[in-house]
């Protein structure tokens, strides 16, 4: 006889079941590639092997990539197209069956990965890009679509992607919108909420919605001009509530996006990058006020780095040292150049982007010759081609997965005033960033759930004194919904949760994530 153990669900009004063998007959009946869509180890009522029975895989989707987060589904749906999805909810809407939506896996928070026995329902396959119009630069493709393979396809028809991050050869747009992801261009474009022009998307009871969005037939077959296929969504749409914003940073609590349209400005034509060092905070903070001024414009990003995180992409970084960009490469280079002050340098990247190389050069001159003279920066690379610009940023986009191998982390991704960074950063021992990432013991992989505890306690309750917020760009998840009740007032958590009902009535959506339980 097999016991089913119910999902506590928040609200408290329904409770949710795992699937069973019944619901997997189901899905094949509904599903076009069964042997590709349904992964699951359950077992028939005979004790006969399943459809597709491969416990190992299914571990893969069960935990997060830092292995901090462990579910315990045990079956994962691929869908195949937007019907599909909508099939698959509609069915866990009546059946009280949870859904945990999954894109590319590599969320810090644990917003991907289920708490108990929910189905995993992942986009991965929900991958085509649709087109990029020429005259309004708006792409549109599926929520599975990987971020680097948007960045192949703009980049070849003359356009940049808006958003860009380390972990953009695995992650997928649908995750990035459904956490808003920030990125390392987020001071040039702004927010997915500025860039997203349209949606569509799958609610709870299967009804799918489009919000500015139309890639239907209409638009495949009939909507073209001179031979070149236009956008079925606008960049100024003015037409009632603008809902999609609520599906964005929503993390899959309140539907299922399915398919996106983002904005793309045109590919620049030049690009300069600098690698700078400082010996104090108050002279990065010069730095960045710099460029703001002299860059203006072409100014497209800044980032900050520390002494501490760069020793360890040095030492764990395997993607800068299998480019021989370690000891005798570049970052070698960097890390040894001289310095004056006793504290240990803080470091920045800057990229300008544009459209004339020699108006840009010109000004990225000037603004180096003033933080030289003003004694702002000790040191600095420019990089002299495209080659070098892509050490640097590789340089940067292996701090986080070094830090990973450096030992057991503790991440955090905070947002406090500027000037405030520092403080934090002396305060809770860290790199001083926006992200903080603490290795309490080199080599040691194991997390102490206390220790983690009080960490967690003195980094939020530092952040929340200078008015920041816990959650910069990662989410919420299972990791941080329980502080919510510490930084939210109770009628804005009310209203939340009334969004959430309004969607969701029966809390089949990512249960146990983003608002606090007791919501």
């Amino acid at each position: 006889m097999l016991a089913i153990r119910g999902i506590h669900n928040p609200s408290g009004r329904f409770s949710l079941r795992p699937p069973t063998m019944n619901d997997v007959q189901y899905f094949r009946s509904v599903l076009s590639r069964t042997e590709r869509s349904i992964l699951t180890d359950l077992m028939e009522i005979d004790g006969a092997g399943d459809y597709n029975d491969s416990g190992e895989e299914l571990q893969r989707y069960n935990r997060d990539w830092t292995k901090t987060y462990h579910g315990s589904s045990s079956l994962v749906l691929r869908p195949q197209d937007t019907a599909e999805v909508s099939s698959i909810l509609s069915y866990c809407h009546e059946n009280y069956i949870g859904i945990t939506p999954q894109g590319g896996n590599t969320g810090l928070c644990g917003g991907a990965t289920p708490i108990t026995n929910e189905i995993i329902l992942s986009l991965e396959d929900l991958n085509n890009i649709h087109h990029l119009d020429p005259f309004s630069g708006i792409l549109q493709c599926d929520a599975g679509c990987i971020l680097q393979n948007l960045h192949d396809y703009a980049n070849e028809r003359g356009f940049l992607l808006p958003l860009d991050i380390g972990s953009k050869g695995t992650c997928q747009i649908g995750g990035n919108i459904s956490t808003n992801a920030g990125g390392q261009y987020f001071f040039r474009f702004g927010g997915l909420h500025g860039t997203v022009m349209g949606m569509e998307v799958v609610l709870p009871n299967g009804e799918v919605l489009h919000f500015n969005m139309d890639i239907g037939s209409d638009v495949e077959n009939n909507a073209k001009e001179n031979g070149i296929k236009r956008s079925g969504s606008h960049r100024k749409d003015n037409t009632g509530y603008d809902l999609k914003h609520l599906f964005i940073g929503a993390e899959g609590t309140l539907g299922v996006v399915t398919k996106v349209a983002i904005a793309c400005p045109a590919l620049p034509s030049s690009r300069n990058a600098a690698f700078l060092i400082c010996n104090s905070y108050d002279k990065v903070l010069h730095v960045i006020k710099a460029a703001k001024e002299d860059l203006g414009e072409i100014l497209s990003a800044i980032e900050v780095m520390d002494w501490n995180t760069l020793q360890l992409v040095q030492s764990h970084g395997i993607s800068v040292n299998e480019d021989n960009y370690g000891r005798n490469g570049l970052l070698g280079e960097i890390l040894a150049a001289e310095t004056s002050g006793e504290s240990r340098p803080l470091y920045l990247l800057i990229e300008t982007q544009g459209s004339n190389s020699e108006h840009d050069n010109s000004k990225m001159d000037a603004f180096l010759s003033r933080l030289f003279e003003s004694c702002a920066i000790d040191n600095g690379f420019l990089s002299q081609d495209s080659k070098q610009m892509m050490e640097m940023w590789k340089i940067r986009e292996s701090c986080n997965p070094s830090v990973a191998r450096a030992g057991c982390v503790y991440k955090f991704d905070v947002s406090v005033p500027m000037k405030d960074y520092v403080d934090v950063a002396h305060e809770v021992d860290s790199d001083g960033n926006a992200h903080i990432n603490i290795v309490p013991k080199l080599g040691n992989f194991d997390k102490d759930k206390s220790l983690a505890k009080l960490i967690e306690n003195i980094v939020y309750s530092t952040v929340v004194s200078r008015n920041g917020s816990i959650s910069a760009e990662h989410g919420l998840g299972q990791s941080k919904n329980s502080y919510l009740s510490k930084i939210k007032t109770k009628s804005t958590l009310e209203i939340m949760s009334q969004v959430k009902r309004i969607f969701d009535p029966r809390g089949i959506m990512n249960p146990g994530k983003y608002l606090p339980l007791c919501q």
